[in-house]
Formats: C-alpha cells, sequence, structure tokens
C-alpha cells in the first residue's frame, strides 16, 4: 500500500492565508453595509450628504376634488419609490401672508425600500415595514393635511421657488434635485399676478420679480397641471411663459397635463 502523502508547510500557510483573507473580506464587506449615521426626527445623513432631493410644492389657490386628492397621493407614492437610499422628499406649500416664506410640511429621507435592500445583510420585509412607518406614512399624513386645507387668497409661485432654490439641501452639492409643481400655474401677488396682466412678458418686465431669479441651475422642473372645468387664461399661453422663466434660471422644464 503507498504510502499517504504528508502535506507539507506551503499547503498549510495557503490555508491560513485564505482563512486570513476570508475573515478579513467579511469584515470589510461588514464595514461598506455600515449605515451612516442619521437624524432621529427626519431619517437624514448627518453628514449632509442626500444623494437626490426632491420639493414638491403644492398650490392650494383653488379647491382639490376627489380625483386632483387621487392623483396627487399617486404622485407622492411614485416619487417616494423612486428615491435612493437617503434620499430626500420634501413637501411645501406657498405662504400667502409672508410669500417668500412657502411652509414646509414635511421633509425626510427615506430609509431604502425592499427592492434595494441586500439580502444578505438585510431583510427585505423589515426594510419594507420601517420604509412605510418611518418615510411613506409620514409623507401621506403631511399630504391629507394641506390638501384638504383651506383654498388660499393667492399663489405666490416665483416667491416661493425664489426661496426654495435658496435651500442649503438643495445646492449643486446634491447629484439629483427635482422640484415639481402641484398647480394651475396662475402665478397670483402683489408683485405680479397673471389675473391681471395675463401672460405678457413685457408686463413681467417691469415688475421687482424679473430681476429675481431662484437658483434653480441643474435642477429638473416639472409641473403637474391641476386640471380645472375653466382655466383664466388659455393654458398654452401658461406654459410657454414659464418655459420661458424656468430657461432663465437654468432649469430643466417639462410640464405635463
Amino acid at each position: 500500500m503507498p504510502r499517504r502523502r504528508e502535506r507539507g508547510p506551503w499547503f498549510w500557510r495557503g490555508a491560513i492565508a485564505l482563512m486570513i483573507t476570508s475573515v478579513f473580506g467579511l469584515f470589510a464587506a461588514a464595514a461598506m453595509n455600515q449605515p451612516p449615521a442619521t437624524e432621529n426626527d427626519t431619517g437624514c445623513r448627518l453628514d449632509r450628504r442626500d444623494p437626490s432631493h426632491t420639493i414638491i410644492l403644492v398650490d392650494q389657490s383653488d379647491p382639490f376634488n376627489a380625483t386632483d386628492l387621487a392623483w396627487v397621493r399617486a404622485l407622492l407614492e411614485d416619487e417616494a419609490r423612486a428615491l435612493p437610499k437617503y434620499g430626500r422628499i420634501t413637501l411645501t406649500v406657498p405662504n400667502a401672508a409672508s410669500p417668500y416664506d412657502p411652509l414646509t410640511v414635511w421633509s425626510g429621507c427615506s430609509p431604502g425600500s425592499a427592492e434595494g435592500a441586500n439580502p444578505i445583510f438585510q431583510n427585505p420585509r423589515m426594510i419594507e415595514q420601517a420604509w412605510q412607518r418611518k418615510f411613506h406614512d409620514p409623507l401621506i399624513a403631511g399630504a391629507e393635511g394641506v390638501l384638504v386645507d383651506n383654498v388660499a387668497p393667492s399663489s405666490p409661485l416665483m416667491e416661493a421657488m425664489f426661496t426654495l432654490g435658496d435651500r442649503p439641501d438643495f445646492q449643486a452639492q446634491t447629484s439629483s434635485r427635482r422640484l415639481i409643481l402641484v398647480s394651475d400655474l396662475m402665478q397670483h401677488s402683489k408683485d405680479f399676478s397673471m389675473y391681471r396682466t395675463g401672460t405678457d412678458w413685457s408686463a413681467f418686465e417691469g415688475t421687482s420679480l424679473m430681476d429675481m431669479r431662484p437658483g434653480l441651475a441643474g435642477v429638473d422642473v416639472v409641473a403637474r397641471v391641476v386640471p380645472r372645468q375653466e382655466y383664466a387664461l388659455p393654458l398654452g399661453e401658461v406654459k410657454a411663459f414659464w418655459q420661458r422663466w424656468f430657461r432663465g434660471t437654468g432649469a430643466t422644464y417639462g410640464s405635463v397635463t
């Protein structure tokens, strides 16, 4: 019977090296999946490194009917789902009493949805439950309070966007920025009102708002036009006015009905 060949020192050295490499690999993988520190109330990163920020500006100048409520909820659902982990969403409304101080209804960051969970280190079901409890439910609750609120006497849209564009968490260091307008797009304030002058650009040029463009360069802007039985102005003219206005801010503007 042939003698069993003994394993030499190089075999054991290789085995030990492989074991050490595996251990360090596991520690490295765990370290890479270690979540960053976050704020207790918002779930946003303490280091302010939001990967994205979506601001939704809801104009309440006219009442929302049941159909409006349904599609606005659906819009919020879609935007919330589309956010990456730690992506921020902010729900705001214009402030008729103080036009340059739009009201923040709710702001928070996604803890990550089940679709983006790592099954090796995370439980998708628990991730989904946390997403619903910490992020989705507070957002929808805030929206419900806005959508059934009293009708606002004016729509200082430009003034609100001037302030939103100046938010420290909505600057170029955030790689993906979106601004969504839920409105009939009728600017109406003491400085400029489409109800008084229509969409006449020369009339707008004579106002104080002409030189106060918001810092929206690099921002994707989407207008979700609220359907009305009758518009005060031709909707095509209103959209063209805003397209020109946003072009001057450096934003990418698109409008959907």
